[in-house]
């Protein structure tokens, strides 16, 4: 059976599917982070908790936010403040995926809306994600702020990339409106 938005999943089914999400999640970034380091051109436990908020509903979108960076910055040796940072954030953004694009009445899910809807979530995880770290760090609000979005761009506070936020946003948007497309031509979501 093909699990639809529409339908109400069987508790088992959506736990079984939302920790599947979350080993693919965590999977592709320690492959990822074990071919190219910490640079960052993709964010898989982004990608997928957008998508799993989209298919699994808010709370297991939530759940695949928070898990996937613990569990992955765990395994890949990293934890630190950061790890509650993100997780937390991301927990947020999975739970809003769920009720933008996870709700019975929302009968197809467009490209653009959905790429531009997470585009702007990762924009803003990325502004929310630097602010607070950097506030955590010690500099005042405003500074934090300045710096954060400073920082997409060109290489602030420690970094060294330019343009890395925009790259990896786009990137990842790429990889979601794809991976729903393919979702959708083979049934899984919701047609018109």
């Amino acid at each position: 059976m093909v699990p639809h938005m529409e339908e109400r999943l069987p508790r088992v089914k959506t736990v079984t599917y939302t920790a599947m999400v979350i080993a693919l999640a965590v999977s592709l970034r320690l492959i990822k982070y074990t071919l190219f380091g910490s640079i960052q051109f993709v964010n898989f436990p982004a990608v997928f908790t957008i998508i799993g908020g989209a298919l699994l509903g808010p709370s297991s979108g939530a759940v695949i936010g928070f898990s996937s960076y613990v569990l992955s910055d765990i395994m890949i040796g990293l934890p630190g403040p950061w790890t509650a940072v993100n997780s937390i954030l991301m927990a947020g953004f999975g739970f809003l995926s769920g009720l933008i694009w996870g709700r019975s009445g929302v009968k197809q899910i467009g490209r653009l809306g959905l790429a531009v809807g997470a585009y702007i979530m990762l924009l803003a995880f990325d502004i929310t994600n630097s602010w607070a770290l950097l506030v955590i760090m010690g500099f005042d609000w405003l500074s934090a702020l300045i710096i954060g979005i400073v920082g997409l761009f060109l290489p602030a506070a420690g970094g060294y990339l330019y343009g890395v936020g925009p790259i990896t946003e786009a990137t990842t948007v790429i990889l979601i409106v794809t991976i729903v497309s393919m979702l959708k031509k083979n049934g899984f979501l919701l047609r018109a």
